[in-house]
């Protein structure tokens, strides 16, 4: 009924809203910008989530971010006052994880991003002590001409890196002319927003190196399924009655399209709700993945549907007992 129609759902029925509601068992999460932004949880976001959870319905956070370990990324989940299981809490980290394991992968890997992703492929078995620095007093062109590249680095990954250095770019670009050198990306999202101001996040090193080595990554995050490990394959949550709630086009929504899913795009800071609907309108084939199927201003606001969900279920309630009442009362008489 909502299928990629950019439905805002402030603008419907709330008796409509909740019946659709109704039918959705798993509802998965993306976290920057749809329930926190760097370490405050957005407004009503707490208390949405929460009660959804409250609703009985499966409650999950699956994030590209690797700036934390997993752990470290559950402890923050709970600290900021949302209600989940540490199992219901997917990061890409797992998924570079299983991806290497499957490839048999046993050399090096160089990481351009944080100490999370670092500490949870060493916990994976995995090395990504990589030296990328350059000698003191050397310039640049010197540098590069007598760099030494370690034999054992097989592979790349390109994550969030807020204090990225360009001598990692230079270094990680001169690993991938090597096809062998595998080319890996948490996602290809080219910026976070705060407010009106703009951080860049993943995408916009992989555009770099794209362009300078002629390559195009293996996007290991969303909206690569494998970010869910064994949930969708093993039933265990049923694609057509999941929703994907987040803020991105590249990444939340056309996961949710891949997958399957029913998708609720938040947010409007990032002008992507502009963007959808103008793909929506021009009827591109090739780009409806990206287009939501419905759309709220912001993940808090969802609190006030999921209470007409509940109001209305006791209605429904209130309405059965009535007539089983009645039905009683007919044949007494």
């Amino acid at each position: 009924m909502l299928k990629r129609s950019v439905s805002h759902l402030d603008k419907m029925a709330k008796s409509q809203v909740a019946e659709w509601l109704s039918g959705i068992e798993t509802i998965i999460c993306s976290t920057d910008g749809v329930l926190w932004q760097e370490n405050q949880p957005i407004e009503g976001a707490v208390e949405a989530f929460n009660a959804i959870r409250a609703k009985g319905k499966r409650s999950l956070i699956v994030t590209n971010s690797c700036c934390l370990t997993k752990s470290d990324l559950f402890q923050k989940t709970k600290d900021l006052g949302f209600k989940v299981k540490e199992q219901d809490v997917f990061s890409s980290a797992a998924s570079i994880s299983n991806y290497l394991i499957e490839r048999k992968f046993n050399k090096k890997v160089l990481v351009l991003g944080g100490e999370g992703i670092c500490r949870d492929l060493t916990s994976a078995g995995f090395c990504s002590a990589v030296n990328h620095k350059r000698p003191h007093g050397d310039g640049r062109m010197d540098w590069v001409r007598s760099m030494v590249l370690d034999p054992d680095v097989g592979a790349v990954l390109v994550t969030r890196e807020d204090g990225m250095e360009t001598n990692q770019l230079l270094v990680a670009c001169n690993y991938l002319q090597n096809p062998k050198v595998l080319f890996l990306a948490t996602s290809t999202d080219a910026f976070q927003t705060l407010g009106n101001k703009r951080v860049p996040d993943a995408g916009t090193i992989v555009a770099a190196i794209e362009i300078i080595v002629q390559r195009k990554p293996t996007v290991l995050g969303k909206p690569n399924p494998r970010i869910l490990g064994k949930l969708l394959e093993s039933g265990e949550i049923k694609p057509d009655k999941t929703l994907m709630i987040g803020n991105s086009l590249k990444s939340d929504i056309l996961f949710a399209n891949i997958c399957g899913f029913q998708s609720l795009l938040v947010g409007c800071e990032n002008g992507v709700l502009e963007e959808a609907e103008k793909i929506k309108k021009e009827g591109d084939e090739k780009k409806m993945n990206l287009v939501p199927d419905t759309f709220l201003a912001s993940f808090g606001s969802f609190l006030e549907f999921l209470c007409t969900e509940v109001k209305s279920g006791k209605d429904k309630d209130k309405k059965a007992q009535e007539s089983k009442s009645g039905q009683v009362e007919q044949k007494i008489k």
